[in-house]
């Protein structure tokens, strides 16, 4: 099957790892439009639909990839998924960026690096 053959390419398996936190990190930013709107109207529907799809697309990559990886390889990498809800906050949200969240952004990136430096 041909998604067989893309998966045995390890660089592909961290390539859908990478999509699959990116998508995650979205549902964040449906889930806080949806929590804009009226409950039950049709724009919270829709935004709180598209978390769900998000999330749901996000199971099926992430269980390909755990059959791939190590369950501490794939998850360590997991991480980035704050980093890119702090910058959405920021970027989507005009969020206000404080000297302590950046503080901890940098240690959770140096966690992954120093988590990641044995090569897995």
């Amino acid at each position: 099957m041909m998604l067989e053959r893309f998966l045995d390419n390890k660089r592909n398996v961290y390539l859908l790892a990478l999509a699959a936190i990116f998508a995650e990190s979205f549902s964040s930013v449906f889930l806080k439009l949806a929590g804009r709107e009226s409950f039950l109207s049709i724009r919270y529907l829709f935004f709180y639909g598209c978390a769900v799809a998000v999330m749901g697309l996000y199971a099926v990559a992430w269980q390909l990839i755990l059959e791939k990886l190590p369950l501490t390889t794939a998850y360590l990498r997991k991480g980035v998924t704050y980093v890119l809800i702090f910058l959405w906050a920021s970027l989507i949200f005009g969020e206000q960026i404080t000297l302590q969240q950046i503080v901890g952004i940098v240690i959770i990136i140096a966690g992954m690096v120093v988590s990641m430096s044995d090569g897995g």
